[in-house]
């Protein structure tokens, strides 16, 4: 069974992350570029599959999935992982100062 977590950026002023303020205002986390550079440097052999077409989507894979989509500002607001461990979805929001959202428990993974 593969889990997939949702990461946004940790909500502004330290107040505590809840699904209704992030999906109001998503801040942006980074470019895509520098992204995947974070996330090679966690994931490193994370082979990339960049937007081509109609669809603007960046697909990595080595192990764990990610996918993300630029907004209309170039910027990314939130990350898609799956086939991860909880352990390393930790690691991931740790590094990159992020939040996590478990759907499966309704709740928020941070660091």
């Amino acid at each position: 069974m593969s889990y997939d977590y949702f990461l946004f950026a940790r909500p502004p002023g330290g107040e505590a992350a809840n699904i209704d303020a992030l999906a109001g205002c998503r801040a942006p986390i980074a470019t895509p570029e520098q992204l995947m550079e974070r996330i090679d440097a966690l994931f490193p052999g994370t082979t990339w599959q960049v937007p081509h077409g109609e669809v603007e989507a960046w697909f990595g894979t080595n192990g764990a999935e990610f996918l993300f989509c630029a907004d209309g500002d170039g910027t990314v607001s939130m990350l898609k992982v799956a086939y991860i461990e909880a352990e390393q979805v930790r690691r991931l929001v740790a590094a990159l100062d992020l939040v996590a959202f478990d759907p499966q428990r309704s709740g928020f993974i941070a660091r």
